[in-house]
């Protein structure tokens, strides 16, 4: 009996010791899902230019960005002091213009790549003097919806086999009046083709679909709204991480001139998203979805809003009417309850997060080093220059 006894007593401690480790190793694993990380500065830029502007993007192989005014066709090519190096006035219609534009690159070391906002988003091509070389036809079928913002960019130029391509999302780039997922639900998701690749070279255009297969809300055929996607490029990598706008998965594809092969998916994690169930017919608002993912160097940057309470905006608009927008009380609700946040991955994991902006401003660009530069924020006193911080993400 004493040695029936004594196993009994070993097994049990066995079984606590045993589940004892299991939660300690899930919340091992937790916290390093959810280590918090913060923005740093590492340093500044100042353009004197009175204009806002707003930079497009960064060539490491000559330290220059590429900055634009934010409501005007005037490029800005600075090095990394800040010293203008060259401006050009490229908004209008004249032979040597791209019309209204709001985003652009640098085509590697031959030149620059500008997206016009027009039906068919065509992209203009310019040689190292701003010359231009060449229109190429855009992604867009119509124009059904229009989002315009300064600080993100919708394409990314980069080269395979010799030959230049641009790879990026549209949002027009699939016939709305056909693949409209308020009629034909889920089976938006295997045919809405919002992603491309455009070869330069011959302007073949590939249109892709960037809703992974295993993307729950696609593979359990589940109608949650468009959720279009976002994508990013990693050159060193030629990996594309692209985004949804809801879920909770982040799907990593390699990218060769046939297009886009799925490597693997992401789960995405942060306490201020728990418990979110998306649907099609909810606010934006009241859902905490993505915006965008970026490129940072080491890390991908994944980004959302807080949620604004249900009843807290439907109370706003009872009140205020069809413009609630423009109601004290609803910009108050959007100070306090959307609130920035970011999710940070590393070689195919997630590493950490981010509770909240850089105090200092706005997130423009990712840049190959690893680091963020970001805008400064309007202060009390009006600046006569543009500032420029550039940042990176530390542990807490």
């Amino acid at each position: 009996m004493r040695f029936r006894f004594a196993t009994i007593i070993g097994v049990l401690a066995l079984l606590i010791f045993s589940c004892s480790s299991s939660s300690e190793n899930e919340s091992g694993s937790e916290g390093k899902l959810l280590q918090e990380f913060h923005f740093e500065v590492v340093d500044s830029i100042k353009v004197d230019a009175l204009e806002v502007l707003v930079a497009l993007d960064y060539n490491s192989e000559n330290d220059t960005y590429l900055l634009k005014q934010q409501r005007e066709g005037i490029i800005y090519l600075i090095d990394s002091k800040g010293k203008i190096l060259d401006t050009r006035d490229l908004g209008g219609e004249g032979p040597n213009q791209a019309g209204t534009f709001m985003e652009g690159q640098f085509a590697g070391s031959e030149g620059y790549v500008f997206k016009e906002l027009s039906p068919t988003m065509d992209f203009h091509e310019y040689d190292l003097d701003f010359q231009k070389v060449k229109v190429h036809p855009g992604a867009a079928v119509g124009l059904n919806a229009l989002v315009i913002n300064y600080y993100r960019q919708t394409f990314d130029f980069l080269t395979m086999n010799g030959s230049p391509y641009l790879i990026g999302e549209e949002i027009n780039g699939y016939e709305a009046g056909e693949i409209n997922g308020e009629k034909i639900g889920a089976e938006f998701y295997d045919k809405a083709t919002s992603g491309f690749l455009l070869n330069l070279s011959n302007d073949s255009l590939q249109r892709i679909n960037l809703f992974a297969e295993d993307w729950k809300p696609r593979l359990e055929k589940n109608w949650i709204g468009n959720s279009l996607p976002s994508i990013t490029y990693d050159s060193k990598s030629q990996t594309a991480f692209v985004l949804p706008s809801k879920g909770s998965q982040l799907s990593v594809f390699s990218v060769n001139s046939g297009g886009l092969e799925l490597k693997e998916s992401i789960e995405l994690v942060h306490p201020d998203r728990e418990g979110a169930i998306a649907n099609a017919n909810q606010d934006g608002l009241t859902y905490p979805g993505f915006d965008d993912v970026r490129n940072l160097g080491e890390y991908q940057v994944v980004s959302f809003n807080t949620s604004m309470p249900e009843d807290v905006l439907s109370g706003i608009k009872a009140k205020a009417g069809e413009e609630y927008y423009r109601d004290p009380e609803y910009r108050q609700a959007l100070e306090t309850y959307r609130k920035e946040r970011y999710i940070l991955i590393k070689e195919g994991k997630q590493v950490g997060i981010v509770n909240g902006g850089p105090e200092e401003g706005r997130i423009n660009l990712g840049l190959p080093d690893g680091t963020v530069l970001v805008k400064a924020a309007d202060g009390e006193v009006e600046r006569d220059y543009n500032l420029f911080y550039r940042m990176r993400v530390v542990e807490k």
